[in-house]
């Protein structure tokens, strides 16, 4: 009687659903990496250039659109550029110091950032994903559980970066690629919730990317929609690129 109880028991957990499916941390990173293009071809790749559009703004009658170009190069560089009113900005991390040239607010040399925001762009500038060589970069990784997210079943898993912040990734559970993020920010000295919905993915030289991102602050609808046109891998980017120029010598933005 015993021996048929376990029998019966082992039976009806194999038909709860998701339950045979089960998935540990390890094959889901492992999962959505291979959806992407692998890890590998993601460590390898060291350059990177996209251009698109970013649209501020909640509502379209009153959005203000702004065409940008991002470049990464490994480790930890990226360079921004976007315009705004007729003038073009440049944000830039070259691997230690964050700095930015913002003539729409009259400093039109270039200026070091505060610590807060030099610490959003390394993390931008992690443009392979947080989940690649992740260990080796410090972070750690939990399921937290599998739920719905706007129809769409999923995993839910916790990265602890190397510095603290958290952020929580949503993976579809039919192909592993992560569709929303939620990330736990300070900003001016308050905890907000970012949220980015990512969309569109296309593929670029073997590698998985999103060409649309919506992101809201705090919570409501969109506060900002980027939308990827062209992604360049493999782009000669000199690390001159990246480091902040003498004030008398700021360079001159990237003609289009």
């Amino acid at each position: 009687m015993k021996t048929r109880f376990i029998l019966c028991s082992i039976l009806a957990l194999a038909v709860i659903p998701g339950l045979a499916a089960a998935q540990t941390v390890e094959e889901l990173v492992a999962s959505n990496l291979e959806a992407k293009g692998g890890e590998e071809a993601w460590m390898a790749l060291t350059t990177g250039r996209m251009s698109g559009t970013m649209r501020m703004g909640g509502g379209a009658a009153g959005a203000m659109e702004m065409p940008f170009t991002v470049e990464f190069k490994k480790p930890h560089k990226i360079r921004l550029e976007f315009t705004m009113q007729g003038m073009t900005a440049i944000q830039a991390f070259d691997g230690e110091t964050g700095w930015a040239i913002l003539p729409f607010l009259g400093k039109t040399e270039p200026e070091e950032m505060a610590e807060d925001q030099v610490k959003q762009l390394k993390n931008q500038a992690d443009f392979e994903g947080v989940l690649v060589n992740y260990e080796e970069k410090g972070h750690t990784v939990e399921l937290v559980g599998q739920e719905e997210v706007d129809g769409t079943p999923a995993y839910k898993l916790k990265v602890t970066r190397a510095d603290g912040d958290v952020d929580y990734l949503y993976l579809d559970e039919e192909y592993f690629v992560e569709f929303k993020m939620e990330a736990q920010r300070e900003v001016q000295g308050s905890e907000m919730t970012i949220a980015t919905v990512l969309g569109d993915y296309k593929e670029v030289d073997g590698l998985l990317f999103a060409h649309s991102m919506e992101m809201s602050f705090g919570g409501g609808d969109a506060q900002q929609v980027i939308t990827i046109e062209t992604i360049e891998l493999g782009v000669d980017l000199p690390d001159e690129r990246f480091a902040m120029p003498e004030k008398a010598e700021a360079e001159a933005p990237a003609a289009e």
